[in-house]
């Protein structure tokens, strides 16, 4: 599967000091230099990463790293955040981040980025969510690298929990209740669960969120509606009286999603204590063949058994009926 990302701005390549605060022109030039080590997160549906990995959604796992990765800050104390803590063992070996680390981490830490690895991540999200059919984010550098893993025990990764837990943890971290529900519900978009991850959600090896798993689009919102969840806090916030009026939104209108997705996902990557630089201008064109690549196939329902012979010897001339279409977007 190809990928056509176009990055703007082509810079001669240059050493940049990953640590060092950096010029729009540093920023646009550590770009280029990455832009070839991770198109990997256009494949948007099913990937080729490691033989053995339990998951092969790339797309997703670049979102579930950006949120695993940021979702232990603390704005009262500025503490954690979008800092590459995720990539330390004692942090990517936990249970909660479960399937990480043989299905991404060699992906989003080459030794020679010329980025932070903080970086590299908030880039990979940035790129699969445009890539994969949803918004384009800004994109910037400077994120600072931890030398010590955070609180695991802060990320809001139960997928059982209340909404008014779930609130609360966003909460610590600076962001909204709807803030909450684009960056969890929203981000389920993309991907499934799988039973080497999370045996709690399902038996499958594949079982995906929404009927486009390699699509970012709306559907997902529309699943939740009807109450199809595989993720139980999905459907708690869509029952919420407070969000359920933004689900039905959501579900309706597809640009109402995405201009909230891109204000919450922005919100997610400033995550940090560090000072940022200005926009990378970045283009990314969309995945060739998003919407048929990225359905997932449903069953095609068995044609009936051929009726009795005629009595008759006369030959039918009428057709054989039509197979039943289906649409593979909404």
């Amino acid at each position: 599967m190809k990928v056509s990302t176009i990055v703007s701005l082509l810079l001669s390549v240059s050493a940049v000091n990953a640590y060092s605060s950096l010029t729009q022109q540093q920023a646009q030039t550590a770009t280029n230099q990455l832009w070839d080590r991770i198109r990997g997160p256009g494949e948007c549906l099913f990937s080729k990463i490691l033989q053995n990995a339990p998951s092969q959604n790339l797309a997703a796992l670049w979102l579930r790293a950006t949120f695993h990765d940021a979702g232990e800050y603390v704005a009262a104390t500025g503490a954690g955040g979008l800092d590459g803590s995720l990539t330390l063992a004692s942090e990517l070996s936990n249970a909660a981040n479960a399937g990480i680390a043989p299905s991404l981490a060699t992906v989003f830490v080459p030794a020679d980025a010329p980025i932070t690895k903080a970086d590299v991540i908030a880039l990979g999200g940035i790129i699969t969510v445009a890539t994969c059919g949803g918004p384009k984010i800004a994109f910037q550098t400077g994120r600072q690298d931890a030398t010590a893993p955070n609180n695991i025990n802060l990320l809001p990764s139960d997928p059982f929990q209340s909404v008014d837990a779930a609130a609360a943890a966003f909460a610590r971290m600076g962001l909204s209740k709807l803030d909450m529900l684009v960056l969890t519900t929203g981000s389920h978009t993309l991907g499934g669960a799988h039973a080497a991850i999370s045996p709690l959600l399902t038996s499958k090896t594949f079982a995906p969120f929404d009927k486009t798993p390699g699509v970012f689009d709306n559907d997902i919102f529309k699943q939740t509606l009807a109450g199809n969840c595989l993720v139980p806090l999905d459907c708690k916030m869509a029952a919420d009286a407070t969000l359920r009026p933004y689900v039905q939104q959501y579900a309706n209108d597809q640009n109402a999603f995405f201009a909230q997705y891109s204000i919450s996902f922005a919100k997610l990557l400033a995550l940090t204590g560090s000072k940022l630089s200005a926009p990378v201008g970045v283009n990314i064109t969309v995945h060739t063949n998003l919407v048929q690549e990225g359905t997932f196939p449903t069953p095609v329902p068995s044609p009936p058994a051929p009726a009795a012979p005629p009595k008759s010897t006369a030959k039918s001339t009428a057709p054989p009926p039509a197979a039943p279409k289906t649409s593979s977007r909404k």
